[in-house]
């Protein structure tokens, strides 16, 4: 079975103002920004480079006092905000 690696979209930055992080499109065909929380910030932060949901979940429950099944369910809610927002790119391998 093929997994899916994970990846930021290209036209996507992220920036901190006034202390909230915020996702930001630069796609000249639509303007988007969206607010993220803290845990937002740290998923876009693994993102830098390509990530399985399996290691998402292994670097989450290493850094996160964190019950198993919440950190999945956590990592699969949030992957499928991006994805359905256009702001991954997922290939499989």
């Amino acid at each position: 079975m093929k997994k899916k690696v994970y990846c930021r979209a290209k036209d996507v930055v992220l920036r901190d103002m006034a202390g909230e992080h915020f996702l930001i499109v630069l796609n000249a065909g639509e303007s988007k920004m969206l607010n993220l929380n803290g845990m937002g910030k740290w998923f876009w932060e693994q993102l830098q480079t390509s990530q399985t949901k399996s290691q998402l979940l292994v670097t989450m429950l290493n850094q996160y006092e964190v019950e198993h099944e919440k950190a999945v369910a956590e990592i699969d809610s949030f992957i499928a905000y991006l994805e359905e927002k256009k702001l991954v790119v997922a290939e499989n391998f």
